[in-house]
């Protein structure tokens, strides 16, 4: 008789109530939920186990979802991705790229859609788009209206920061910007309504 192994779990983020909440729900699911305060944390744990699947938050202290996740496609890209957030607002999404899959916390967006791209990830892992292919990088917005937008480096995987372009409001623009830690030329689409309705909302 074939006997079925759970699929591993790496939940990181900061926030301790998130992580006690979804470590419960997926261990009543049959998951093998590990969780880890940062990401400096979780790359220790990935040397002693590799996860199935990886629930990363983005903004941490120490070592950010970014960082980690950078690390994470390069060295382990075989494993999916799921990139959760109530800080940022992903503008231009690139699936497989830097995350299979991104979610942002506290919106309409329920447990059971988390769980069910979970699902759908682990059926298809180690299977994903080829980065090779993606013409352009994923652009990250703060969700708070702030002046400043957030890139990934289709070359090296590491984020930096941008201010928000003066110049493009009600327009969606083709960019270019220089990656800070390769100095490969990024592009990336900007569309300049989305930071306006952010700034609304804030206000």
């Amino acid at each position: 008789m074939s006997r079925v192994v759970a699929p591993s779990m790496l939940i990181v983020d900061d926030d301790a109530a998130f992580s006690e909440i979804a470590e419960q729900l997926f261990s009543q699911l049959g998951y093998l939920v590990r969780c880890a305060e940062n990401g400096f944390v979780a790359l220790a744990m990935m040397k002693e186990m590799l996860p199935d699947i990886i629930i990363c938050d983005l903004n941490m202290p120490r070592m950010s979802g970014f960082e980690l996740l950078s690390i994470v496609r390069r060295r382990f890209p075989h494993i999916p991705v799921v990139a959760i957030s109530g800080e940022y607002v992903a503008a231009d999404q690139a699936p497989g790229f830097f995350a299979d899959a991104y979610l942002e916390k506290g919106g309409s967006q329920s447990p059971e859609v988390l769980v069910t791209k979970i699902r759908d990830l682990l059926e298809r892992s180690p299977l994903r788009p080829n980065n090779d292919q993606t013409s352009s990088a994923p652009v990250w917005i703060p969700a708070q209206g702030k002046s400043y937008l957030v890139l990934t480096c289709a070359n090296c995987l590491r984020a930096f920061s941008l201010p928000v372009p003066a110049d493009s409001r009600g327009q969606i623009v083709e960019r270019r910007a220089k990656c800070e830690f390769c100095g490969t030329e990024v592009v990336y689409v900007w569309d300049g309504d989305v930071t306006e309705n952010l700034q609304r909302t804030a206000h």
